[in-house]
């Protein structure tokens, strides 16, 4: 891989910034306690798997079929990266709480991942831009989606824990985390490109 360190960056900042994961699973523990919300991550890990395996395997469709793709995959995955970036950085603190119901199932968690803008966008953009560019076989493509899921899967748990322990410090320097996290992004972005 060629630039494993934009990699991780990117990685770490997209899969432990607030997302519908990360929110729900916080939202979810605070309202029902981190034991009781397994079922729920268990069904974003599955999901998220499933999600990053039609991503690489789309990703390795297009560059294999179509190879002129994989610059402008590249460099729209940049630019979604830098634009994440600043909408991380921009984001205001909040205190609100899902207020749905029923949101702490296996098959809710489950769903939500096909309809999870961000983790779509992030499968397909950390295989255009860091993974397809260096390995193509369906093995290890594999294998880096269920790393992704494992560290998603990660995320969710630790969010949940902060759900159920940490909430008011965590809001308290969530401003200065955004934008740390989003700078952190927007370098990710560039180093891709160079």
């Amino acid at each position: 891989m060629a630039d494993f360190p934009a990699f991780l960056i990117y990685m770490i900042v997209t899969t432990f910034t607030p997302g519908p994961n990360n929110l729900l699973s916080m939202a979810n523990a605070m309202r029902y306690g981190y034991r009781k919300v397994q079922a729920f991550l268990a069904g974003i890990f599955t999901g998220f798997f499933i999600v990053l395996l039609i991503a690489a395997f789309i990703n390795l469709l297009l560059v294999n079929f179509i190879p002129q793709i994989e610059i402008w995959m590249k460099i729209l995955g940049a630019v979604y990266m830098v634009f994440l970036g600043f909408q991380i950085m921009l984001t205001k603190p909040s205190r609100k709480n899902s207020k749905q119901r029923g949101m702490n199932t296996f098959w809710t968690g489950f769903g939500l991942q096909f309809l999870n803008l961000k983790g779509i966008l992030y499968g397909i953009t950390i295989f255009a831009t860091f993974i397809i560019p260096s390995f193509k076989r369906p093995f290890i493509l594999s294998l880096f989606a269920l790393a992704l899921a494992l560290a998603g899967y990660l995320s969710v748990n630790l969010w949940a824990l902060a759900g159920s322990w940490l909430h008011n410090l965590a809001w308290r320097y969530q401003r200065w985390i955004n934008i740390g996290m989003g700078f952190l992004l927007i370098y990710s972005a560039v180093a891709s490109l160079v």
